[in-house]
This record gives structure tokens, sequence and C-alpha cells, in this order.
């Protein structure tokens, strides 16, 4: 007995010093440990939305990189012809026929043959390119009236079909001219195809 009231006079005595301690422990064991915890817990949770983002991220770039390479394969033509890529997005679909145009000319020229009208139509109706409405393909038909010999004409057709970007010789129309049957007028349908699409 005598040692338990010895106990509880010492506890009595030292109770300002021993109840801090207490309320310490209490708050320690109650509110420190928590938010201790649920701090752990808000850098998990930051650990993995970060593993996750970064596992977006990465498919995002595979499935980019997917869609580059398809977008390549579609200006692939199954004869390897490809379509012309407009270098400069500066300019309308329409100007970025322009290396075209000259090309045709050029071929024409070196072919001997000659030129007399042509005219530009950049919404031909009955075009599979033109009427499926695909952004960023562009068509022009240039009908074209022109005069030279059959070999000349057989070698700028010839020439044309060879070129790597692709073309359709959509319609010719071939007439011996009547003061000399060896010279031809020809009326030509040729259309020609741009792609206007910034990567």
């Amino acid at each position: 007995m005598d040692k338990t009231k010895i106990a509880l006079n010492i506890l009595k005595e030292n109770i300002i010093y021993v109840l801090p301690i207490f309320v310490a422990f209490f708050v320690f064991i109650n509110f420190v440990i928590p938010q201790f915890n649920k701090d752990i817990s808000s850098i998990r949770n930051v650990k993995s939305a970060k593993a996750q983002y970064e596992e977006v991220q990465q498919q995002y770039n595979m499935l980019k990189a997917q869609q580059e390479l398809q977008n390549r394969q579609k200006k692939v033509v199954k004869d390897g012809k490809i379509v012309y890529d407009a270098p400069d997005m500066r300019f309308s679909p329409d100007a970025s026929f322009a290396p075209l145009f000259e090309l045709v000319l050029t071929i024409a020229q070196q072919s001997g043959i000659r030129i007399r009208a042509i005219d530009y139509n950049y919404a031909p109706q009955e075009d599979i390119v033109f009427a499926a409405k695909i952004n960023g393909y562009n068509v022009c038909e240039l009908n074209m009236v022109a005069v030279g010999s059959y070999v000349e004409f057989q070698t700028f057709f010839k020439t044309i079909m060879k070129e790597q970007y692709l073309t359709n010789l959509a319609e010719v129309e071939l007439t011996p001219w009547e003061k000399d049957k060896k010279v031809l007028i020809a009326k030509i349908k040729l259309r020609l195809y741009t792609r206007t699409i910034a990567d």
C-alpha cells in the first residue's frame, strides 16, 4: 500500500511534467501518424499517376508514328507513283499545282508537241479523288488542245506515264489534220494530284 501511495504522490507531484508527454503521445498517435500515412499515400498516387501519364504519352507517340507511316503509305499508288506533296503551305491548294504544270509543259516541249489551248478545272466531278472529298488532296484537270505527229504524241504520253507523280490520262481524242494527215490535233484531259496536308 505504501508503495502505491508513494507512486501516486510522485505522480501527483510530477503530473505537470508527465501530462505533456501523454498529450504529445496522444497527438502523435491520432494526428501525426494518419497525416504521415496520407502523405505517403499521396506520394504513391503521384508516382502512379506519373507512370500512367508516361505510359499514355508513350502509347500516343507510338500511335502518332503509326499514323504517319500509314499516311506515307497512302500516298504511294499501286504502280509506285506518288502524290505530289506541296512543299510550302503558304500557297493555296490551286497554287500547289504550279510545279506539275511546269513539268507537263516541259515534257510537251521536249516531245515536240505544241499546246494550242489549255484550260484548268479544279473541280472535275467525274474524278474519284475529287468526289471522295479527301481532306488535303487536290485534283486539277488540264483540258488541252495540242498539235503534233504520231511519234511526238507517243513520246509525250509515254513520258507522262513514266513520271514519278500520279497522273490520270482521263481522255484523249486524236484527229488527223485535213491539210496533212501526218499531223494530229489532240484533245487531252490530264488529271494531276497534289497533297497539301501539314505533317
